[in-house]
């Protein structure tokens, strides 16, 4: 096609072959290598429950229509008006520039202080040239719509399962990898622990302790608080009963007192946590050796 010649409308399937499920591709890889980069959190013990399990089979059904979903709006205004602009002009180059444009538009969304506008303008027309590559490698092939869309999803979901499976290779863990709690020696509990409502745990290096203001566990009565002196004593992890390294705090006079406390965090900024109040809906005082601490939901 020569400069200003207008190329035949194929049509809405057959101007841009394959374009939604190229893009669809680079969304899975983009999120695989999410998966096997993001930094694990802390879970506070609940981690990957039944619900969770169950809830699995349920995530591997919708996320490839939703990534199919995105690739239809990502090729609705990336890269079918691209091609479409080539084709009304006669132009190639008319493509690259509408994915430039759209491209630059597209990043003011995406801007913040914390992220270059440029870097978001680059990774934004970076996407969106494979599925304008695909479409148009197609068009000058003149390959069937569904020879293109076989071939490009197939391609799409095994480099999608490589990048998987070769991120956990390369870097070991991800998002979905147990975070690990801190591995603290009995004389790095010793010290004050602070809760954000006021609540104060002093544990002695003698073994005494002395608690001010720290919620007790009622079942589903009322929040009741613990004031007092008692006695400490610290506690390995025990893989049998998946219960982490921690303190236990015996307290006399607190009615309903949970002398359990389970450590998280990291070994420079570590936690004591507990779960109180009704076992489903329940919440979770945290205790923190620096900074404050709060009372939160543990299902959010």
């Amino acid at each position: 096609m020569t400069p200003g010649q207008v190329a035949p409308d194929r049509g809405w399937w057959g101007s841009a072959p394959g374009a939604e499920v190229a893009a669809a591709g680079m969304l899975l890889i983009q999120l695989s290598l999410w998966i096997v980069t993001g930094t694990p959190g802390e879970d506070y013990g609940m981690g990957w429950g039944i619900g969770a399990v169950l809830f699995l089979p349920v995530v591997f059904v919708l996320t490839p229509l939703l990534l199919l979903a995105v690739g239809f709006l990502h090729a609705g205004v990336f890269t079918r008006p691209a091609l479409a602009l080539a084709r009304r002009t006669g132009r190639p180059s008319a493509a690259a520039a509408w994915i430039l444009a759209s491209s630059a538009a597209c990043a003011l969304l995406f801007w913040s202080p914390r992220t270059p506008y440029l870097v978001n303008w680059a990774v934004i027309a970076g996407v969106a040239v494979p599925p304008l590559l695909v479409a148009r490698h197609a068009i000058r092939r003149n390959r069937p719509v569904k020879a293109v869309v076989t071939v490009t999803g197939v391609v799409s979901g095994v480099l999608g399962l490589v990048t998987l499976v070769g991120g956990f290779v390369v870097f070991g863990e991800g998002v979905l990898a147990a975070h690990r709690p801190p591995r603290l020696e009995r004389a790095q509990y010793v010290g004050e622990w602070h809760g954000e409502d006021g609540g104060v745990v002093r544990l002695g290096e003698g073994g005494e302790v002395t608690v001010r203001g720290v919620p007790v566990a009622r079942g589903f009565g009322p929040k009741a608080v613990c004031a007092g002196t008692g006695t400490w004593t610290w506690r390995d992890a025990d893989p049998r009963w998946n219960r982490r390294a921690g303190v236990d705090m015996t307290v006399p006079g607190c009615e309903d007192w949970d002398r359990v406390w389970e450590v998280a965090g990291t070994e420079e900024h570590p936690e004591l946590f507990q779960f109180f109040g009704d076992p489903d809906n329940g919440d979770m005082w945290l205790l923190r050796r620096t900074g404050a601490a709060a009372a939160t939901h543990p299902h959010g």
